[in-house]
Formats: structure tokens, C-alpha cells, sequence
């Protein structure tokens, strides 16, 4: 057998690799119009008998092409980057680019002046794209566990009643409704823990970590100084201590029980900059020993904390929710929108009075039918409200409900767990048939050729999703002027503010209230441009769903100030005593340079004493904005996301055809929605 030499074996594999690489190239022309491309480069000019012929000789050339290579002994390359590796890369090139689609990026550019308008229309195409970027990644790291079919058929064989969600599974993935995907996702995840679990919610320093650790009987989790809890912490049965972290850019790893802290606290880690997206505690305690697990969430309603996001996006993967309301505060919309959010993901809700030693025994009832009440007139829902304390004096209270409410609640956790699951597939069958319907409903009652109403509808959400990104940018930018305004301010204040005194002496100035006053006034100023800013957004953003839902006939609408109700706990300031000495010799200089070497000795008095105060509260100030505009944009998105979805399963908003819609009849009654 005849070969070439090694460097004729090298120029032959090098061609034969770009020749494969241009037949790929053939290929993707061959199935552009598939591949549904945005910007489809070739008029289709062959039939699909001659595509097929095409696609035969790119068959024959590569198999000649492999035939070669074995008479030529040349070793072909093996796969090294995986697949999700290689899409993620892209992924990040895709969110880059679209962050570059902002209008500061684009400044300079030779694109002109943008307006307001444009400048928007940017953002809010910038945000949509980077939404979905970072919906698609989130997917990817699931892994090969986001085979639904086979983490179904899996289940199914090991005794699980799950015919119902695999034909939800079907409807979804066929009719690409992957607004579906995450719930599914979760279900898929608590069918394949065996546990049944108890997750513990409520407001920062409502007591959930301590009422833990009374509950399982050690002292596991972190308490002290609020906010303590960064991430959702779960709490299983097992023979030795240990605790196990979960990453989403890094592999899980096992530390010693003792490190806790270093994961699952703000204080360690501080709006979870370690990206931490698991923490499982694993102690040998009896009350774990039953299949059951508990779970500490993050606390609500924290300005410091980055966890509510974490406990919002948890709160449907339990099986029982337990909520705790502080003795010492009242319930909150925010409480209120956590327990009706928990019954409406078919989840059975416990309310505990925390702290129930702070009241006597008369307030301690009036409160509990104050909180019920408040439940019933908001929610509809009749629930029990139960004293709890974990202080030595009332420890019986906690007892009596742990015996009472949960011991029975645990000897039956698998059926319940069962029960738990059904509820949650039967929640998600219902939303899902409601979407199947709309489709049919809005088909029937919608004149043909609504292409431009969807198309308003979408320019009027991307829009909104520009806006939120612009006040975030604008109230960022305020904070950081109004900052700077203050030190003006102090400076003026106090440059015009002296008395008479012995020469060439520092001099304490006894004006200090105007100097606060004035320098109040500008923070305040300053502080109440940025609030009315973030409540403007606030009724934008609810304005605007309502109007979209108006025109694709949709029901599901935001509840009356669902947006405003999020602009709260703003924080306040109060700078103390505020201390100034001015030295009188400046004045022998001279008016000019007296006033300049005054400014300069006042600004590095301010420098040193209460202008790290004010740096702190107006970076204080700006987490607020980000957090407040960003649970306005979850929010917003969760809205959005469906109405976007409602539009585009109309084809162009047009009126549906008899075997579109005898299609969608099938598929509801498959769902047993007809």
C-alpha cells in the first residue's frame, strides 16, 4: 500500500478539514429557510428532490473523504469542547452585543443625535435580548437533567404518576411554549427528591433561622445580626455532619458544617457574590429521620440582601410553606402577595406568630385575629394563625404547634408529598389550558389581520423594559449628584457662616443648624427627585401591562398598585451632629484667596469626618434603586413574558385556521380542558 509522506499527510488532513467545512457550510444554505434565520441570505431555487440528490453526493464526498484518511493512515480529530461550553461562549458574545446596543455604548459611533424615543427603543431591545440570553443559559446549566422526556419516562418506571404532566411535556414542547419550561422543570425536580419539604418564609428578622433551630434541636444555622440568610439553605437527615454547596459556575463541592456561614450569610456572602445556587446541611437528627427536610429562605423585604429574588424563585419548589410574622411589626403587602403566591402554586400555607413573647396574652390574641383577618379581606383564605416562641419561657407555644401541625404532617409525607406533586401538575395544566384557550378566544373575537396590534403590543412592553433600565441609569446618576451637591452645599453653608473671634485661630462655628438644615434640604430635595422617579416607573410599567392585556383580550392583569407597593423601606438619613471650624486668618489673605484656601480647609474637613456618612447612605441609596427597579422588572417580565407569547401564538396576530384551532381542541382534550 502506497502512502505519503508525513508532511503530504498533514496538507491532505488540512484540506480535507476545510473541504469538510465548506460542506457544512452547504448544509446550513441547503436548510436555511428552516433554521427560521433572521436574515435568510439565498433565494430557494431547487426543489426538494434535488436538495435530497445534494445532500446524497455531500454523503458520497464524505465518506470518500473518510475512506482516504483510513487508506493514508491520517488520524481524524476527536471532539474536545462540549457542546453547552460552546453555546454558553456564544451566549456571552451574544449578551456583549446586546449590551452594546445601549445608547452610551453607541455615543460616538457616527449614528447621530438619538432621541428619548430612540434611546428607549434601545434599551428596551437590549434588555429583551439580554432577558432571554440569561433565561437560555440558565437552562443550559441544568445540564443533561433538562432531558424532560426521559427524567419522565425515568420517573414513570419508578412508580410515579406523571401521565398528566407527560402530556403536558408533549403540548409544551410541540407547540414551543417554553414559558412552561421552568415550571415543569420544578416539578421534575421535587418528583425526583424522595423528601417531603417544609420551607420557612418571611420578613428579615422575622425569626425563621432560630425557630430552626429550636425545631430540629442544634444550633446549625447562622443567627445574629439581620440580615443573616443569603441563600436558600436545606436541611436533611443523615449519619454524619456535612455540608454540601452547589455553584452555578463551578463544580459542587463538601466543606465541614462549620463553614455554613461562609455561604449561606450576607454578611460572608453579600448579595451572593459567590454565586452560590445550593446549600444542603446534612446533620443525624431524629426529626429528619421521616423523609422530611426544611428549608431556611432568605429573608423579604431586605434592603441589604440580594436573597428575596432567591426565596421568590424558591417559594414553588416546597411542599408546605411555613410563614412567620413578626409580634413585633405588622403584615405587610409584601406578606400578603408571599402567601397568596404560595396558595396559588397549590401549596398548603402554616402562619406562625414569631415572638410571641413580646405580647401578653390579650394582645397576643387580638393580634392573631388582626393577622387573620387581613388574610381573609386580601386573599380569601381562612388560616390559622399560630403563637410560636423560641424563648425558654414559651417554648411550650412552638411545641404545641410542631406537635400538633407538623408530627402528623410528617408520619404521612409521602402521601403527602404525592398530594403535593399532583397539586402542583394540576396548578400547571390549568395555566396551561388558560393559554391553549386564550389562543382560541382571542382568534374567534379578534378581527383577521391583527398584525399591528401585536406588533403594538410588543413595542409598547420593549419599550417599558427600556424605561426601567433608564431609571435605574438616571436614579444612579442622581444619587451620585445629589452627593455631590451636598459637599457644595456644606461648603456654601459654611463659608458664609462666622463670627467674630481672636486672629489666626480655629474657630468652632456656632451656626451648625443652618449648616445641617441647608444640607438637609439639598439631600432631601435630592432624595424625593429619585423616590418620584422610581414610583413613576412604578405606574409606567403597571399602565402599560394593563393596555397590552386590554388589546390581546387577556384577563390576567396586574392587581391595583401591585408596582407601586413595591417602592418601600427607602432608606432614610440622619447625619448626626455636624461639627465645622473655619480658620479666621484666611480672612487676612484676602476676600479671593481667603474664600479658595476656606473652601479647600472646609472640603478636607468634610473628607474626614461626614463624608464617608453621606458616601455610604447614597450607596446605600443606589442599592435600594437597583433592588426596587429589579423586583419591578421581575415582575414585569413575568407579565410580559406571557402577553409576548399570547401575541406570537396568533401567527402575526391574524386569525386562526379550522385545523390550527381543531389542533389546539386536541391538545386541550388530551389536557382534559374541554
Amino acid at each position: 500500500m502506497n502512502r505519503i509522506n508525513k508532511y503530504l499527510t498533514n496538507h491532505l488532513r488540512i484540506a480535507f478539514q476545510h473541504i469538510d467545512s465548506l460542506l457544512v457550510e452547504i448544509e446550513g444554505i441547503l436548510n436555511e429557510s428552516s433554521s427560521r434565520t433572521a436574515f435568510p441570505e439565498h433565494v430557494r431555487d431547487i426543489t426538494p428532490a434535488q436538495q435530497k440528490t445534494i445532500e446524497d453526493y455531500i454523503t458520497r464526498i464524505r465518506t470518500r473523504l473518510v475512506q482516504v484518511m483510513e487508506v493514508q493512515d491520517i488520524g481524524g480529530s476527536q471532539p474536545s469542547i462540549p457542546v453547552s461550553r460552546a453555546v454558553h461562549s456564544r451566549l456571552d458574545a451574544i449578551d456583549v452585543t446586546a449590551e452594546e446596543l445601549k445608547p452610551q455604548y453607541i455615543m460616538g459611533l457616527g449614528v447621530g443625535d438619538i432621541s428619548d424615543t430612540d434611546a428607549t427603543e434601545l434599551n428596551g431591545i437590549a434588555g429583551e435580548l439580554q432577558a432571554l440570553v440569561s433565561r437560555l443559559g440558565q437552562y443550559l446549566e441544568r445540564g443533561a437533567g433538562q432531558d424532560f422526556r426521559e427524567r419522565l419516562q425515568r420517573l414513570e418506571e419508578a412508580g410515579n404518576d406523571l401521565g398528566l404532566l407527560s402530556r403536558i411535556e408533549r403540548v409544551v414542547a410541540e407547540r414551543g411554549l417554553v414559558e412552561f419550561r421552568g415550571t415543569i422543570d420544578s416539578i421534575l425536580d421535587r418528583a425526583e427528591d424522595r423528601s417531603f419539604e417544609i420551607a420557612v418564609f418571611g420578613r428579615v428578622s422575622s425569626g425563621k433561622s432560630s425557630l430552626l433551630n429550636a425545631v430540629i434541636g442544634t444550633d446549625v444555622l447562622p443567627v445574629g445580626v439581620t440580615p443573616v440568610t443569603a441563600v436558600p439553605t436545606r436541611i436533611i437527615h443523615g449519619e454524619e455532619p456535612s455540608l454540601t454547596v452547589s455553584f452555578a459556575d463551578a463544580p459542587v463541592k463538601t466543606f465541614g458544617i462549620q463553614q455554613l456561614g461562609e455561604f449561606a450569610t450576607e454578611q460572608h456572602n453579600p448579595n451572593n457574590v459567590k454565586h452560590v445556587t445550593r446549600v444542603t446541611v446534612t446533620i443525624p437528627v431524629s426529626r429528619l429521620s421521616q423523609g422530611v427536610s426544611f428549608v431556611d429562605t432568605p429573608g423579604l423585604g431586605s434592603l441589604a440582601t440580594g436573597g428575596a429574588a432567591e426565596t421568590l424563585a424558591y417559594l414553588p419548589r416546597c411542599d408546605l410553606g411555613v410563614f412567620l410574622i413578626d409580634a413585633g411589626s405588622t403584615l405587610t403587602e409584601e406578606d400578603v402577595r408571599t402567601i397568596r403566591a404560595l396558595r396559588e402554586a397549590a401549596i398548603p400555607v402554616h402562619i406562625l406568630l414569631s415572638k410571641a413573647d413580646l405580647l401578653d396574652r390579650p394582645d397576643c390574641e387580638k393580634t392573631i385575629g388582626y393577622i387573620r383577618q387581613h388574610i381573609v379581606s386580601e386573599t380569601g383564605l381562612e388560616l390559622s394563625v399560630h403563637p410560636v416562641s423560641v424563648h425558654t419561657s414559651h417554648r411550650k407555644l412552638l411545641d404545641r404547634w410542631f406537635e400538633e401541625e407538623i408530627l402528623p404532617v410528617m408520619s404521612h409525607s409521602q402521601d403527602l408529598r404525592a398530594a403535593s406533586l399532583q397539586r402542583k401538575i394540576g396548578a400547571l395544566r390549568e395555566s396551561l389550558v388558560y393559554s391553549l384557550q386564550n389562543q382560541i378566544r382571542r382568534s374567534r373575537h379578534t378581527p383577521a389581520g391583527n398584525a399591528e396590534t401585536a406588533q403594538v403590543v410588543e413595542i409598547r412592553l420593549r419599550r417599558a423594559t427600556g424605561l426601567i433600565v433608564e431609571t435605574l441609569k438616571s436614579c444612579r446618576e442622581k444619587a451620585d449628584a445629589t452627593n455631590r451637591k451636598v459637599l457644595e452645599t456644606w461648603i456654601a453653608a459654611a463659608s458664609g457662616t462666622t463670627n467674630d473671634g481672636p486672629e489666626g485661630a480655629d474657630r468652632k462655628i456656632p451656626a451648625e443648624d443652618a449648616i445641617r438644615t441647608a444640607v438637609l434640604q439639598t439631600l432631601q430635595a435630592g432624595v424625593n427627585d429619585i423616590q418620584d422617579q422610581v414610583k413613576t416607573l412604578a405606574t409606567s410599567l403597571q399602565d402599560e401591562l394593563v393596555k397590552s392585556a386590554a388589546d390581546l383580550a387577556i384577563a390576567d392583569v396586574p392587581g391595583d398598585n401591585e408596582f407601586l407597593s413595591l417602592v418601600r423601606d427607602m432608606p432614610s438619613f440622619d447625619p448626626g451632629t455636624i461639627h465645622v471650624t473655619v480658620p479666621i486668618f484666611t480672612a487676612l489673605l484676602g476676600n479671593r484667596f481667603g474664600k479658595k484656601l476656606l473652601a479647600r480647609k472646609i472640603r478636607r474637613q468634610f473628607a474626614k469626618s461626614s463624608g464617608p456618612v453621606f458616601a455610604g447612605y447614597f450607596g446605600t441609596l443606589k442599592e435600594w434603586t437597583s433592588q426596587v427597579t429589579g423586583r419591578m422588572g421581575q415582575k414585569f417580565e413575568t407579565y410580559a413574558q406571557r402577553y409576548r407569547a399570547q401575541a406570537e401564538q396568533s401567527p402575526q396576530g391574524q386569525e386562526l385556521t379550522a385545523d390550527e384551532v381543531s389542533t389546539i381542541e386536541k391538545d386541550l382534550v388530551a389536557l382534559g380542558g374541554i
